[in-house]
């Protein structure tokens, strides 16, 4: 094999990716494929609604929301009931999907007789009305692909593009590593395993849901924007970063977030600049700056006129007026315990920092209703303490104009994200349309996560790197296989 490799061809080897991310991109996708398989039909957060945006589009080339029109369609409709799909989704362990091989054997009947139930009456209001196209277009040619198959195979025909993103996602944290340290390939394979062998990361990548390729896409432009500061807003790199980030806002609103991030980005990497060169650089980036600028601005125009959808669920309508004090207090409550002048805004019993950002992001699956024992969120608490103490260690001795710059992009995708979700979820509450943020929702900054542990492992002591590395990869997959362990409990036994 080694013959055959130094024989091949200079170009050929270049374009060969190296064997730590070949190796980790194969257990990507066979993680990502055993996940695709073994979570239920619809037993992921709104994946009723997100395949009925998708066969809306496919079938009646419509955006979801049209008045007058039925949410699912009668075809999916159908399906569900035939298998208990949204009893399921609630109460997995007391009343579970029905798996029964008649009842599977009367839905096939049902699919080839000459009454076959219509896939194009849906189009109707469904909880993914409002989000931008994008993705459910991409995800149109899964679902043709199958066009003459069942519900559940043009659903997993979609899941599967889903292994395909998340392999995407390990991909762009291993570039994002990569340009941030260097070609440390220890640094490198960690963080593209922190992206995509995080449990929660390849469940809801393996769902039919925009989540998936939010996190394929921000990862992208973390890695783009960290090249435009490292090289100096180089022509081609700009624009891609711009096309991406567009991309990611008609995906989901949520990537409204990313906006000012990357335009950071850009300024960072053409302050760095020399004085006589920035008038030129300027005005080479101005075509990523329309890249970006024109496809958002036609779907806020036109969105409102096709079909009634809103831009964002942020909602507008509150029994409350947004007030910066209570907002502020909202905040404080989320991380830290309540002060006895601050107004009381129950989210849930625990802080939400570990009840939410922790515990949802350590593992809890389904619709919220699929848990892994208790000692493995303290672990992720215990964890994420260490993380965040090894990082600053490594930060404080930061000094690099360079690393700065990047630090600072880095610091205000987090915060950017953070403040929109907590803006989304005290918008839910004075409304009163109770809690609205879920950990899944930090998901899009995976790649940073993993980037921060890359990071620390890079200080280790030469010797330790590979066995710590090693420790990482194995604690990794030991956690798929206990999510995976609670997935076939809760829906199967």
């Amino acid at each position: 094999m080694r013959r055959v490799y130094q024989r091949a061809p200079e170009a050929l080897r270049r374009l060969a990716p190296p064997r730590p991310l070949a190796l980790l991109l194969l257990v990507v996708v066979a993680t990502g494929l055993v996940w695709s398989l073994t979570v239920p039909s619809f037993q992921a957060p709104d994946e009723t609604a997100h395949f009925a945006y998708v066969q809306s589009l496919a079938e009646n080339f419509e955006l979801s929301g049209l008045p007058n029109r039925m949410g699912l369609s009668t075809d999916e409709g159908i399906a569900q009931s035939d298998i208990g799909a949204l009893r399921g989704a609630f109460y997995p362990v007391p009343s579970p999907p029905d798996w029964s091989r008649a009842d599977w054997h009367a839905y096939q009947a049902l699919e080839r007789s000459r009454a076959r139930p219509p896939a194009s009456d849906g189009s109707g209001f469904t909880s993914a009305t409002g989000n931008p196209p994008l993705y459910y277009l991409v995800a149109s040619a899964p679902y043709l692909i199958d066009h003459g198959g069942t519900v559940f195979g043009r659903l997993w025909a979609i899941r599967l593009m889903g292994v395909l993103l998340l392999a995407l996602t390990a991909l762009a944290a291993w570039l994002l590593a990569g340009e941030v340290v260097g070609r440390r390939r220890i640094a490198q394979l960690a963080c593209a395993a922190v992206a995509a062998l995080l449990p929660m990361a390849t469940f809801i990548s393996t769902a039919v849901t925009p989540d998936g390729m939010l996190m394929t896409t921000w990862t992208f432009a973390l890695w783009l924007g960290a090249r435009v500061i490292n090289r100096r807003l180089p022509a081609i790199d700009s624009m891609v970063l711009c096309a991406v980030t567009a991309a990611a806002v008609l995906t989901k609103a949520t990537s409204y977030a990313l906006v000012g991030p990357v335009l950071l980005a850009l300024l960072l990497g053409w302050l760095r600049r020399p004085g006589s060169e920035r008038r030129a650089a300027a005005l080479r980036a101005f075509p990523g700056l329309v890249i970006l600028g024109v496809p958002v601005l036609l779907w806020v125009t036109l969105a409102p006129s096709l079909g009634g959808v809103s831009i964002t669920h942020i909602s507008t309508s509150v029994s409350h007026p947004f007030g910066i004090r209570d907002f502020l207090g909202y905040v404080w409550q989320f991380y830290l315990p309540r002060l006895p002048f601050m107004h009381p805004f129950t989210q849930t019993p625990q802080l939400g920092v570990y009840a939410i950002w922790v515990r949802e992001l350590t593992g809890i699956f389904g619709w919220l209703d699929v848990y892994l024992p208790d000692w493995l969120y303290q672990l992720g608490a215990v964890s994420a303490g260490a993380l965040s103490i090894g990082l600053i260690a490594v930060l404080v001795r930061v000094r690099s104009r360079r690393v700065l710059a990047l630090l600072a992009f880095f610091a205000l995708t987090v915060l950017a994200l953070l403040v929109l979700l907590h803006v989304a979820g005290y918008s839910a509450l004075i409304s009163g349309g109770g809690a609205f943020l879920q950990g899944r929702y930090l998901l899009p900054a995976v790649g940073l996560l993993g980037l921060a542990v890359g990071v620390v492992l890079s200080r280790l002591p030469v010797r330790a790197r590979p066995l710590a590395c090693g420790g990482l990869v194995t604690a990794l997959l030991a956690w798929q296989v206990i999510s995976l362990v609670a997935i076939v409990e809760a829906y199967y036994l």
